[in-house]
């Protein structure tokens, strides 16, 4: 009893003498000052009871902070022989969120004030171990009498800090006891303690940033050792996939976010039962709003750490279909300044290409084959607002009426024959957010032109057998070689999907009006494909260049990198002449060695000949050889017969 008296009388005298002060360290001594100058009352002063609601907001903040120590404290206390021995968890503004010790420990630490929702400040108690702690972010030790309030003279604390290396205080632990029980080596266990808490708050961090990396991509990571899904990790971008837009307020559970509804059956069947999944589509209803993600999940269990959990790897349907575009080659790779020429031609062409980039309205695409449609597709994309989304092209000619539907909408499981029982993404979803470039418009199947016209008026379509409406915002992009007013005329495509598709209407000229471009495509051509082939640069002839000039390109841009390539992979001179070009384009055409260029002296004047070269001209389209020669398409027969051509 003498010593507690000794103890006593000694803190009374450091409060009414100065001099009695000197025993404590410069720090201590400097936050009694302090603490004066507060007008504390020492002998009665408690520490701050904090309101309910404040306190409420206090755990809610500090939830990540108690998660986190609470796995690393209560597997210490539980095996800990001392039922003396406490701990306490501060928040950064000195709150105590738990104490962690015996019921022994608890009852001693409540008759001393020291409880959960108080909070530990200089103004209020004086100085104490997390006032000092917090001030100079360092272990502190206070036993006694060098506590300043008479209420923790009881106790003995050794308070290490919790922070990171960025500066970041989250608060701090200190080991409690009471004081004639003090040891040395506690000040060592709280700040060890403490370093572990910090690792813990330091990986977790990282795997939240990691989680935040794409965007459609996320993580949680749910503790589930004590039964219920607490939550280590929930990813910012979850809660855009899910509508929730609280993203700053901390759930403790993920049954806070995500209700146990009969809608959300397959997804806490998953997190419950710690099914394993890989890329498992589950429909999802948060706060009234439904979503389908993307899931993939994992099980851990640390027992260091005492964790028994999953992690949930979350994508949303729109980043896997980014995704599916990106690597299945659904993306843009020209430019405007990739497009070769300098006709005057060409750059108005270019400079109303730009023009249309800028909006979002839709384009349509004019010339004959090969002028190089999908060149400025992909550049009027690139130009565009949209140039980070998907770019995603269908050529409407090369599937068949059955099948365009599927490719473009995509299907439901088991929608028909030989469809894959997990159903498949069409071209509009793949092209969410960005553009959709449909080639060969003028061949789409007149029924799927009403369709096109529905979806793209509407913003949404169902897929193949399926129910659900998919909404998308996708800018088309339409291209063709047909005339599609003829089409119009002749019932064989739809004027208001004509009208929907043009508003913006962008001829592109054929290469043979454009003057000297040729030679420019024909040089870049020949540097592209000396470089692949690792061969050394070839030049053109002059009576090379004459050539290119004066023929006509049927195919255009097109045949002519055909040719060149056909040249370049075949012979080995280091120049192009006039002769191998004729040598290529006569086997090309593969219809005999009748000089291939139409404007020929050497040109045979017998209809035959002339038959002949027209279809060379035409790439044997009957139409409009027979329309170029004058004559009807069953008058072109007779005489194709007669000849031996067919």
């Amino acid at each position: 009893m003498g010593q507690i008296e000794t103890r006593l009388d000694l803190w009374e005298r450091m409060h009414n003498d100065p001099d009695a002060r000197k025993c404590l360290d410069g720090r201590v001594r400097q936050a009694w000052e302090r603490s004066d100058s507060y007008g504390v009352d020492y002998r009665h002063a408690m520490p701050y009871q904090v309101p309910q609601e404040e306190w409420k907001e206090i755990k809610r903040r500090t939830k990540k902070l108690f998660i986190y120590a609470s796995s690393i404290i209560r597997p210490l206390w539980t095996q800990s022989g001392n039922k003396e021995l406490g701990a306490i968890l501060f928040s950064n503004d000195g709150t105590i969120l738990q104490l962690y010790g015996d019921s022994k420990f608890r009852q001693w630490a409540e008759g001393c004030g020291v409880r959960a929702g108080t909070r530990w400040s200089e103004e209020s108690i004086g100085a104490n171990v997390f006032s000092l702690g917090q001030r100079h972010i360092r272990w502190v030790e206070l036993a006694g009498e060098e506590n300043y309030s008479f209420a923790l003279t009881a106790g003995a604390f050794y308070f290490a800090p919790i922070k990171l290396e960025n500066g970041d205080f989250y608060g701090g632990l200190a080991v409690a006891l009471q004081a004639e029980k003090r040891y040395n080596y506690l000040l060592a266990l709280a700040v060890s303690i403490a370093r572990a808490i910090e690792l813990q708050i330091f990986w977790f961090n990282n795997i939240d940033i990691y989680s935040n990396i794409s965007e459609g991509s996320g993580m949680l990571c749910v503790d589930q050792t004590t039964g219920r899904n607490n939550i280590l990790v929930f990813g910012k971008e979850i809660f855009k996939m899910l509508g929730v837009q609280d993203r700053d307020a901390y759930y403790g559970s993920v049954e806070e976010i995500i209700d146990p509804l009969p809608e959300n059956k397959k997804f806490w069947e998953i997190l419950n039962n710690k099914m394993v999944v890989t890329d498992k589509n589950v429909q999802i209803m948060a706060r009234g709003r439904q979503t389908v993600l993307s899931i993939s999940t994992t099980t851990f269990k640390e027992k260091k750490f005492n964790m028994d959990g999953m992690i949930v790897s979350v994508n949303s349907i729109g980043r896997i279909n980014k995704l599916v575009s990106q690597y299945s080659g659904n993306n843009a790779h020209y430019r405007f300044e990739d497009i070769i020429g300098q006709s005057d031609t060409i750059a108005d062409t270019i400079k109303r290409g730009k023009r249309a980039a800028l909006s979002d309205t839709n384009i349509l695409l004019q010339g004959e084959s090969g002028v190089g449609k999908d060149v400025f597709a992909q550049a009027i994309h690139n130009g565009s607002k949209r140039y980070e989304k998907p770019f995603v092209a269908i050529n409407c000619a090369a599937f068949s009426k059955e099948l365009i539907a599927s490719e473009l909408f995509g299907y439901e499981s088991g929608a028909f024959t030989g469809a894959k029982k997990e159903g498949a993404i069409g071209k509009f979803e793949l092209a969410d957010g960005g553009t959709l470039f449909l080639d060969e418009i003028g061949d789409m199947p007149l029924d799927l032109q009403a369709v096109l016209l529905r979806v793209l008026e509407e913003r949404s379509f169902r897929k193949v057998g399926g129910n659900r409406m998919i909404q998308v915002n996708v800018r088309i992009i339409a291209a063709t070689n047909k005339n599609l007013g003829e089409k119009i005329s002749q019932g064989l495509f739809r004027e208001d999907l004509f009208y929907r598709l043009g508003i913006i209407r962008i001829n592109i000229a054929p290469l043979h009006d454009r003057g000297d471009d040729v030679l420019l495509l024909a040089s870049h051509f020949i540097a592209q494909i000396c470089s692949r082939l690792e061969k050394p640069p070839i030049r053109l002839a002059a009576d090379a260049i004459t050539f290119l000039r004066e023929y006509t390109w049927p195919g255009n841009i097109r045949e002519l990198r055909n040719l060149l390539e056909g040249i370049i992979g075949v012979y080995d001179e280091a120049e192009i002449g006039a002769a191998q070009i004729r040598q290529y384009l006569g086997d090309y055409r593969s219809y005999s060695s009748a000089d291939p260029f139409p404007n020929s002296q050497n040109q045979a004047s017998d209809e035959r000949s002339e038959i002949m070269q027209a279809l060379r001209t035409f790439r044997n389209n009957k139409s409009k050889t027979a329309a170029h020669l004058g004559i009807s398409r069953n008058t072109l027969y007779k005489r194709m017969r007669e000849y031996g051509l067919v």
